[in-house]
């Protein structure tokens, strides 16, 4: 925040004192910073915090390196259909994904819309129903007995 020539000295201390103010009070608390290893621990020197750090950082780059070594090789990730095989260039990969999708949507709304009715599968014998449903669907009047109420 800029003071303005036109404002006095006084106004904008006062309004830098505010804004310190309230940047202090978010400001996080020294057990906080050494939870999330900014700050050394109070009873800790900051030498041997340092020296902890440096550990750490190590110990997760073997880490990292030895999982780097030992990953499979992309023909075996393709073989296990973790990955495709496409000779697209990576950055088109997911449009042609998306592309694939909607068409097999496509195909497969083309497929349900020109699947049998029901009365079709029974005509053919494909769904089994009962001999007065039978009756119904060939024409033939068939008698019911009334229903109760």
């Amino acid at each position: 925040m800029a003071c303005l020539d036109v404002e006095s000295p006084s106004i904008c201390r006062g309004k830098f004192k505010s804004v310190l103010q309230l940047c202090l009070q978010h400001r996080r608390s020294r057990e906080q910073l050494s939870e999330q290893g900014i700050m050394p621990p109070l009873k800790t020197p900051a030498a041997f915090h340092e020296k902890i750090c440096r550990l750490e950082r190590a110990r997760t780059g073997n880490f990292l390196k030895h999982k780097l070594r030992s990953r499979p090789e992309r023909a075996e990730l393709v073989r296990m259909h973790i990955l495709q095989e496409t000779q697209v260039e990576p950055s088109l990969q997911a449009t042609q994904m998306k592309l694939k999708r909607a068409r097999l949507a496509d195909d497969l709304n083309e497929k349900i819309a020109q699947r049998p009715g029901p009365l079709e599968l029974v005509e053919k014998n494909i769904l089994p129903v009962g001999s007065k449903v039978k009756e119904v669907i060939n024409g033939r009047s068939c008698s019911y007995p009334p229903c109760q109420k």
